[in-house]
């Protein structure tokens, strides 16, 4: 079952509206479509710049929701800005992503000890949108993948110290692949979460993205679907339509139906 294209933008701009971002992109047309994309799902501000050392200034003085930054840049490059922000001003806790045509493991790696997420281009409008959604909804709670202790989503409750589901109160028998995947896919119901978002947090002992990544996700979606199921008999519960795919997005998780 697929969701509706038109409610996934509902929630993207109900995450995304009267947000403002610091952007850091050299290149006039990237910066450009960039800029056009945050302010269609409601970001209200942007600060474009093209320089770290520009970077750096802004945020010294204003405090902004996200902060998006190339890793190439002329003089400074986006993250060197970012560890100068860090260190001082008004940022040094504000969710950072990079954007970058830089790929290679070290490159990710580098960007995700400074930053909180690491996009190679070119990148999907979707797939922006979902990053950014789950990077604020993320920094809403604190700042913490794990948040509280114990995560509902209608019937489902997720445990996150014993690491376990259950579906009113009846265990869901997962494996600890399937645990993370549910559990991601749960921090942000209602969501879209991409499929690569799921392969970078699910699969970490993987340091790139086999061809088959999606064929390896869908199959473990569909033994989620199943347990699921399985876990629903004699509840009333209706779980066919609580993981959905979205098209070109990803994958969301609703509440069951009772």
């Amino acid at each position: 079952m697929d969701a509706d294209p038109h409610d996934i933008l509902c929630a993207f701009r109900e995450r995304l509206v009267g947000r403002s971002a610091l952007l850091l992109e050299d290149e006039d047309t990237v910066r450009d479509h960039v800029a056009r994309l945050l302010h269609s799902v409601g970001f209200a501000y942007v600060a474009e710049v093209t320089t770290g050392e520009e970077a750096i200034d802004l945020a010294r003085h204003e405090r902004y929701d996200v902060l998006i930054l190339d890793r190439m840049t002329r003089s400074m490059d986006g993250l060197s800005a970012l560890q100068a922000i860090r260190r001082s001003g008004r940022n040094q806790s504000t969710p950072a992503i990079f954007m970058s045509a830089l790929g290679s493991q070290r490159n990710r790696l580098e960007g995700l000890s400074e930053g909180d997420d690491y996009l190679v281009k070119p990148v999907s409008d979707e797939e922006l949108f979902a990053r950014l959604a789950v990077l604020l909804r993320r920094a809403e709670r604190g700042g913490s993948r794990a948040g509280d202790q114990m995560l509902t989503v209608g019937a489902l409750s997720i445990d996150r110290q014993s690491m376990r589901a259950m579906l009113k109160g009846t265990p869901i028998d997962l494996t600890l692949r399937e645990y993370a995947v549910l559990s991601l896919l749960a921090e942000n119901a209602g969501l879209p979460v991409t499929r690569s978002m799921l392969w970078s947090t699910c699969w970490q002992s993987y340091t790139f993205e086999p061809s088959n990544f999606v064929n390896t996700i869908d199959v473990q979606i569909s033994r989620l679907r199943r347990k699921l199921a399985a876990a629903s008999e004699g509840h009333g519960i209706d779980t066919t339509a609580m993981i959905v795919a979205v098209r070109v997005q990803g994958i969301m998780l609703r509440p069951p139906c009772v």
